[in-house]
C-alpha cells in the first residue's frame, strides 16, 4: 500500500460523519460547541437527577454527540449511572406505538441487574419483547401428502411434519408493560445504588410531530413518576407545532440550532478548528476549507459529507492536495443530490425564503423542507431562516427562468 494511499484513507476516516460520535470522541476530534445548551442540562441533571429535559435540534445539529458528552460527564459523578439508548436499534421510529419507551427502559434496567436471575425480572423481559417485537415462537405444521408409487391414487395418506419459527402480531398492551415495569425498577431502586438517567436518541426521526407527545412524553413522563431522570432529543418541527403540550409536560427544553457560519464569527471559528483536529497536515487548503466551511450552512454533518467529497475527488485526480477545484467538485455533488425530488412547491418556497426578509414555517411543506435541512433555522447572533446555501444556485436560476417567462 502507497504512502498516498495510507493518508488519505486517515484523513477521509476523520471526517467520516455516519459513524458513532464516541469514536470522533476517543480520537480527539471533539470541538466544543459554541452557545452550548448541554452544559446547562448536564448541571440540571447533576442537581436534580430524577428531572426530564428535551433537546431539540435539526439533523445534523450535533445531538447525538453531545447526549453522548452528557452521559460522559454524569457518570463521572459516584450515585448517578446515565444510560444511553438508541431507540432505533430498538424499535422502527415510524411506527412507535405507546408503551414502547417504557419497555425499552424496562429492558435496559433488567441489563443493569447483572447477577439477578429472579421468575419476577425473567416475567418482566418476555413482556418488554412481546410489546417491541410481538410474539415468537416455533410452530410445528402437519402436511398430509399423497403415497408415492405404482398405485398410490386412492391409497392412504402420508403424514409429515415441518417447523417454522413465526412471529405473531399479537402485543402487550401498555398496562400489562406498565405493571412490569413498576416491579422492575422498583427492583433496582432497591438493589442499585444509584441514580439512573436515560438518555433516549434519535427520536428526532419521527414523521409526526404529534407522536413526539404521544406515545412518547406521556412513556417518558411515566417512567419518570418512578425516580428516573431522562433526556431526550426531538426534532425542530416538534418543538414548532406541539410546543404548547410540551410545555405542559415539563418546563426544561432547549434548542441547538444550526450554527450561522456568515453572520457569527465563532461559528466560524467552531469550524476552522474542526478542521485544525482532523486535518492536522493542512492536506486540505485554506481556499478549500473557507468553500467546505461556507456551504456547509453551519451542518456539521453536512461539512463533514462534502469534505469526504472533496477528499475522494482530490484522491480521484491524483493531487497531493485538497484545492479549491475538489471543493466545488464536491458541493455541485451534494448540490445534486439536494436537489433530487424537489417538487414545484418546494421551490416555490426556497424562492420567498431567499429573497422575502421574514419567514414564519406554518404549513407541512415549510416543516418538511425545515426537516431534511433545505431550509436551515440560526438562532444567533439573530435569529433567521435561509435555504441551505448549496441549494443558492438553483434557486437563483429558478428566479432567473420566472423572470423570463413573466416578460
Amino acid at each position: 500500500m502507497s504512502d498516498r494511499l495510507k493518508l488519505f484513507r486517515r484523513l477521509i476516516s476523520a471526517f467520516e460523519g455516519t459513524s458513532n460520535p464516541q469514536r470522533a470522541v476517543e480520537r480527539g476530534f471533539y470541538v466544543n460547541l459554541p452557545d452550548n445548551p448541554v452544559g446547562v442540562i448536564t448541571g440540571k441533571i447533576a442537581l436534580r437527577p430524577s428531572s426530564v429535559h428535551l433537546l431539540f435540534g435539526g439533523i445534523g445539529s450535533g445531538k447525538t454527540t453531545q447526549l453522548l458528552l452528557t452521559q460522559e460527564a454524569l457518570n463521572e459523578l459516584e450515585d448517578i449511572k446515565a444510560i444511553y439508548v438508541d431507540i432505533s436499534l430498538f424499535t422502527d421510529i415510524s411506527e412507535l406505538q405507546s408503551g414502547a419507551l417504557i419497555a425499552i427502559t424496562g429492558l435496559e434496567l433488567i441489563k443493569t441487574l447483572q447477577g439477578y436471575n429472579t421468575s419476577e425480572l425473567n416475567d418482566s423481559k418476555r413482556i418488554f419483547e412481546r410489546l417491541l417485537y410481538g410474539n415468537s415462537e416455533i410452530v410445528t405444521h402437519h402436511q398430509q401428502r399423497l403415497a408415492q408409487g405404482m398405485g398410490a391414487i386412492g391409497s392412504k395418506l402420508n403424514t409429515g411434519n415441518s417447523q417454522s419459527y413465526t412471529t405473531t402480531e399479537t402485543r402487550e398492551n401498555r398496562s400489562s408493560v406498565l405493571q412490569a415495569f413498576i416491579k422492575t425498577s422498583t427492583f433496582v431502586n432497591e438493589k442499585l445504588a444509584k441514580q439512573v438517567v436515560f438518555l433516549f436518541d434519535s427520536l428526532d426521526r419521527l414523521r409526526e410531530a404529534k407522536t413526539f407527545v404521544k406515545p412518547v412524553l406521556d412513556d417518558v413522563i411515566e417512567i419518570n413518576k418512578h425516580g428516573l431522570g431522562a433526556i431526550l432529543v426531538g426534532s425542530i418541527v416538534a418543538l414548532y407545532t406541539e410546543r404548547v403540550n410540551i410545555a405542559k409536560n415539563t418546563e426544561n427544553f432547549y434548542f441547538l440550532p444550526y450554527l450561522d457560519v456568515l453572520e457569527d464569527d465563532e461559528a466560524r471559528q467552531f469550524f476552522v478548528e474542526v478542521f485544525k483536529v482532523r486535518d492536522p497536515e493542512n492536506l486540505i487548503n485554506q481556499g478549500a476549507r473557507k468553500l467546505l466551511i461556507l456551504n456547509s450552512g453551519g451542518v456539521l454533518r453536512d461539512l463533514m459529507s462534502l469534505s469526504q467529497a472533496a477528499i475522494e475527488d482530490a484522491y480521484m485526480d491524483g493531487s497531493d492536495l485538497i484545492m479549491e477545484q475538489h471543493a466545488n467538485q464536491a458541493i455541485a455533488a451534494i448540490e445534486r443530490s439536494k436537489t433530487i425530488g424537489l417538487a414545484d412547491l418546494s421551490i416555490d418556497i426556497l424562492v420567498k425564503v431567499m429573497t422575502e426578509k421574514s419567514f414564519s414555517p406554518r404549513t407541512s411543506e415549510d416543516f418538511e423542507l425545515m426537516l431534511t435541512g433545505h431550509i436551515l433555522e440560526y438562532g444567533y447572533p439573530r435569529q433567521r431562516f435561509a435555504i441551505h446555501p448549496i441549494l443558492v444556485p438553483l434557486i437563483e436560476n429558478t428566479r432567473r427562468i420566472k423572470r423570463r417567462a413573466n416578460r
